[in-house]
């Protein structure tokens, strides 16, 4: 319990990049309804990150078996030079296997017995992909579906920490990634109204202990997220943007 210890960024600290404090993560730029012909949509900004999804959906899934329950396909990709370099064959296969992941992260989030043998498409591309990309990936598709109207179970959002030398720092950036002190991440979606880890991906070896404080900080920062993911769609709202399905506790 306590008081949640990860604030977004804005007051000054010491010793990391843009001066922000050890729990401290960058403050998200959030919006709906970036894309006109979507059924929803979001785009997700932060220092160095430009992330757009658009959902388009739900349509009849005419090649799948009937199914009593809708599914969801997401697409992945980096926009040309949204690294800095010309696509590989590497990024080719990372935008597959993220898409996966995406899909993996998302459904348990939507109340997929509302649509029996219909699929919603997530599209999502990667406008500028610095550090922080597949979090905030996950948590576009998430916003996008809420603005679309579909009905879900919660929001899913997205959070990461580091491990440097023994301190563990929330939202690491590429210089501490980069760092030889760097020890291990891990990067987590959460669905806080069911209190749900929906992903989780850790590298490198830590300690029990501090392997579930890396997880709590994790789940304080989705939370924090999902704060301002639920603020978004209530702003869009009072302006007539977008659905209120999801707008219920």
């Amino acid at each position: 319990g306590g008081d949640s210890k990860v604030a977004a960024s804005g007051e000054e600290g010491q010793g990391r990049p843009g001066g922000r404090k050890q729990y401290e993560m960058r403050a998200p730029f959030l919006t709906v309804r970036a894309i006109a012909q979507a059924t929803g949509s979001a785009y997700v900004e932060m220092d160095g990150v430009k992330v757009l999804c658009g959902v388009y959906g739900p349509t009849s899934n005419e090649r799948g078996s009937y199914s009593d329950k809708g599914s969801l396909s997401c697409a992945f990709e980096f926009a040309p030079f949204a690294r800095g370099t010309r696509k590989t064959r590497d990024d080719e296969r990372e935008e597959r296997a993220i898409s996966l992941l995406l899909e993996e992260a998302i459904t348990v989030s939507i109340q997929l017995d509302k649509f029996p043998k219909a699929v919603l498409s997530a599209y999502v591309i990667v406008l500028e992909g610095g550090t922080g990309y597949l979090g905030a990936a996950i948590t576009s598709v998430s916003l996008a579906l809420a603005d679309a109207g579909i009905e879900l179970y919660g929001l899913v959002a997205s959070a990461s920490v580091g491990l440097v030398r023994s301190e563990i720092l929330v939202d690491p950036s590429p210089s501490e990634y980069d760092s030889q002190d760097f020890k291990a991440s891990l990067l987590l979606a959460y669905m806080p109204s069911l209190s749900q880890i929906t992903y989780i991906d850790q590298d490198g070896t830590v300690d029990s202990k501090t392997a579930q404080e890396m997880v709590d900080l994790c789940c304080e920062g989705c939370q924090r997220l999902h704060t301002m993911m639920r603020e978004c769609l209530v702003k869009a709202a009072a302006g007539g943007k977008t659905s209120k399905a999801l707008l219920s506790p």
